[in-house]
């Protein structure tokens, strides 16, 4: 008889990490965020990398703003996700940030006059999708919050290069993971960076 490995309840561990996170002072968000950031910057594909289709932060997420900014600063391309009523999820090009407002979720979203950007579109450019979460594994699994939005959109641009930005605070070494739930390729920490595909 097959023994089926025991995991925590998904809400639970949700619960758990999103507690550790928001315990976090502003100060320790802001140089963790920072040190996430220059990973970033010093990573292997950003330099040849066209697109960054990144997320504004909510809360104590790691904070991706400081590389965003120099994102644009360097020429590339910039977009951010705006969720509908529908629980679908689109990516929005931005050259400012003065092209946002607060949305769905109270989460800062590209405004109206922003050109929605189709990845099947960008076939002979890189894209790099920059992914909040609520927990991860070094492995590549993720815990969001529970819409599905980043694994609907996963599920239909399969290709895209889906990188991951956490605090060393939100890894486990395990979690349950659905065939719907999509693997990150990497996951960047303020530590370290976690090479998965």
């Amino acid at each position: 008889m097959e023994i089926r490995k025991s995991f925590p309840d998904k809400k639970e561990i949700r619960k758990k990490h999103l507690a550790i996170r928001n315990a976090m002072s502003e100060p320790e968000k802001h140089e963790k965020s920072r040190k996430i950031c220059d990973n970033l910057l010093k990573s292997d594909w950003y330099a040849k990398t066209d697109w960054i289709f990144g997320y504004y932060p909510l809360g104590k997420e790691a904070d991706c703003l400081t590389f965003l900014r120099q994102a644009l600063h360097d020429g590339k391309h910039v977009a951010l996700p705006r969720t509908g009523t529908d629980c679908t999820m689109e990516f929005y090009e931005i050259t400012s940030f003065a092209q946002t407002s607060e949305g769905a979720f109270h989460v800062m979203e590209p405004t109206v006059e922003c050109r929605r950007i189709n990845p099947m579109d960008l076939y002979d450019q890189q894209v790099a999708v920059l992914v909040p979460g609520v927990v991860f594994t070094p492995t590549g699994s993720r815990y969001g919050y529970g819409k599905g939005f980043y694994d609907r959109y996963f599920a239909r641009f399969a290709k895209l290069n889906r990188y991951a930005l956490a605090y060393e605070n939100q890894l486990e070494p395990e979690l349950e993971v659905l065939d719907t739930d999509i693997k990150m390729y990497r996951i960047y920490t303020e530590e370290s960076e976690y090479k998965i595909i």
